[in-house]
């Protein structure tokens, strides 16, 4: 329920959004190794969490106000993954992502399929997170968008 911030509010998931909308070639949906990246966010979580308790990130701050070299190849690498593929850095990189996926898992707000689902796959065709709603409609990767719901022609996803 809580990451309904990442599908409407997040400042970083709009600007992904309309990145994407870019005109390319050929968008990439899905890859080899995307399920096994998206771990890649709790990695980063861990890494804030634990140098934030340790210190390493208060006494380095000010050192780091400028873009640097490494940073701003890492912007434009960003950048251009988000208009082949959508919202990168919410799948693989953001630690708040991570931290609100979590709540997907508590009872409040889930999303439920009824039994009118045929599994055409519509649901799937316009998520954003590329994940299965009609699967898993309480996925932790799930930011509550609401494009599955609008577009599933059964109303199964309430």
């Amino acid at each position: 329920m809580l990451r309904i911030f990442c599908g409407r509010i997040c400042p970083y998931g709009i600007l992904q959004d309309l990145l994407h909308k870019i005109p390319f070639p050929k968008k990439i949906r899905s890859f080899n190794c995307d399920k096994l990246l998206r771990y890649l966010k709790y990695v980063v979580l861990i890494v804030l969490v634990a140098g934030n308790l340790l210190g390493y990130f208060e006494t380095r701050m000010d050192k780091t106000r400028t873009l640097n070299a490494p940073m701003a190849i890492g912007l434009v690498v960003i950048v251009l993954l988000c208009i082949v593929t959508s919202r990168p850095f919410c799948k693989y990189l953001c630690p708040m992502g991570a931290v609100l996926g979590l709540f997907n898992l508590l009872p409040f707000g889930k999303y439920k399929v009824n039994n009118s689902c045929t599994k055409c796959g519509a649901c799937s065709r316009v998520c954003k997170m590329d994940i299965e709603p009609y699967k898993t409609p309480n996925s932790i990767e799930c930011i509550r968008c609401g494009k599955c719901k609008k577009k599933c022609p059964c109303k199964a996803i309430t």
